[in-house]
């Protein structure tokens, strides 16, 4: 039926620990029942895991049995408007396959790894061009899930209530093995870039965001500079592809996972991490000059093995008016932290423009337009530390955080956030799972 794999306890690149009991590498979606009826044979919490990029403890084992999706990697069908997928098939595999086709997702991810699961169960926010679709979730239109009680159930967008809550459950409401995405014609994206002050970005906000496209943010608090890479969709646009831009795509996908795993830990010195941060930013700096690509051609695929990637990062989303007085605190932020603690992210911090998007209860932007906020780190000493305090900022100043993506939260945070939404859910989880088959330590704590 299923192989087991014992396992000790180990971590993931981010020196997270997941440890379950059993690893169960699944070999057909019609296992899945039995796995959650035998509870004596496959311990609780059952836990479904992908590729493993999950930045916090969501799909933690805690003694119970993790389910492996590897094997459930198979495109089932191709439409006009839509593609059906099994669970475990990962994101740049899907979105490569509909390139050769001429089709692609409403938004395309930088990260190729992810498996369609984690897609649509799970909060990704990504850069968006317009209303109503800032996470990669919303594109789900039908899953196909197994509840915690071992019976089959197909939700569409004809069950909007529901399809809304499924889509930001973390396998806590039944276990996806199957999903149906939204898809449009391939377009080009034409991207262009600023270099500008805090000053200057604050100055110009205005203008920046009700400027057609989507906004990514490459934020650097001690050297005063924010790059604002703007994407727009544009049918007309001849596809070039300048030799900065390749350095750049190399840099994304071979330097930057590489620094922490073979560079990271000689680079100890305060100095020489600004070195290399800056040989870094000259690089995303110089790389958008004319440029017209599909979207698909920024993707990267970072190791195979998470623990390779030695690549970790925290989100918060803000509200987007109150953006640039976020951003100068952050500046602030940083630099203070590092004068007292001697310690800063030795990677470029990132953010995304989301705009409003109800496609799921959790959703970062629901109750309108956001920008993420996002410190990055090769998981360095004082890194750990740096998110407890940052933590406490960014809920101060009314943010939104992620299950999977925002490290260190806390129960306070959880609540402050999302308060009638988190006591919808957990009343639905509760009557869903009531055995608490599907739910472990780190969604008791932050959700009771």
């Amino acid at each position: 039926m299923v192989t087991k794999v014992t396992r000790s306890p180990g971590a993931d690149s981010s020196g997270i620990y997941r440890r379950p009991r059993l690893v169960l590498k699944l070999k057909r979606v019609e296992d899945l029942p039995t796995v959650l009826a035998k509870t004596k044979s496959y311990p609780t919490p059952v836990r479904m895991v992908g590729a493993d990029y999950s930045q916090t403890r969501c799909v933690g084992g805690d003694g119970g049995t993790t389910v492996d999706t590897d094997a459930l990697d198979k495109i089932l069908e191709f439409g006009e408007t839509t593609v059906r997928a099994q669970a475990g098939v990962r994101v740049g595999t899907l979105v490569r396959a509909l390139a050769e086709r001429g089709l692609e997702l409403p938004l395309t991810p930088e990260m190729g790894q992810i498996s369609l699961g984690a897609v649509a169960l799970t909060t990704l926010p990504q850069a968006s061009y317009g209303a109503g679709v800032a996470q990669l979730c919303t594109c789900v239109t039908e899953l196909k899930l197994i509840t915690p009680q071992g019976r089959q159930m197909t939700v569409t967008e004809r069950q909007r209530d529901l399809m809304r809550v499924l889509r930001s459950s973390f396998g806590l409401l039944g276990v996806v093995h199957e999903v149906v995405l939204r898809v449009q014609p391939l377009t080009p994206v034409k991207i262009d870039y600023q270099v500008l002050s805090l000053r200057d970005f604050s100055g110009r906000f205005g203008s920046i965001v009700t400027a057609p496209g989507a906004l990514r943010l490459h934020i650097s608090p001690f050297n005063d500079r924010i790059t604002v890479e703007r994407r727009t969709l544009d049918e007309s646009a001849s596809l070039s592809r300048s030799g900065i831009w390749q350095i750049r795509n190399s840099v994304m996908r071979n330097v930057l996972p590489a620094f922490g795993s073979t560079v990271g830990s000689v680079l100890a010195a305060p100095g020489l991490r600004a070195v290399m941060q800056k040989a870094l930013r000259a690089t995303l700096d110089r790389s958008v000059r004319g440029v017209a690509m599909y979207a698909h051609e920024w993707m990267r695929d970072l190791p195979s093995e998470s623990w390779k990637a030695r690549h970790t990062y925290s989100l918060w989303a803000f509200p987007q008016g109150n953006f640039p007085k976020v951003l100068a605190e952050y500046f602030r932020f940083c630099k203070s932290y590092y004068k007292e603690h001697k310690y800063r992210c030795n990677v470029v911090s990132g953010a995304s423009r989301l705009h409003k998007d109800r496609g799921s209860l959790f959703s970062a932007s629901y109750s309108g337009p956001m920008f993420t906020l996002e410190p990055s780190s090769t998981g360095d000493a004082g890194w750990d530390d740096f998110l407890i305090d940052f933590n406490e900022f960014a809920s101060t100043l009314g943010g939104t955080p992620t299950f999977n993506q925002t490290r260190a939260l806390q129960p306070e945070h959880v609540a402050k956030a999302f308060g009638e939404r988190l006591k919808l859910f957990r009343a639905l989880r509760q009557r869903t799972d009531p055995l608490n088959r599907l739910r472990n330590s780190y969604f008791a704590h932050l959700l009771g």
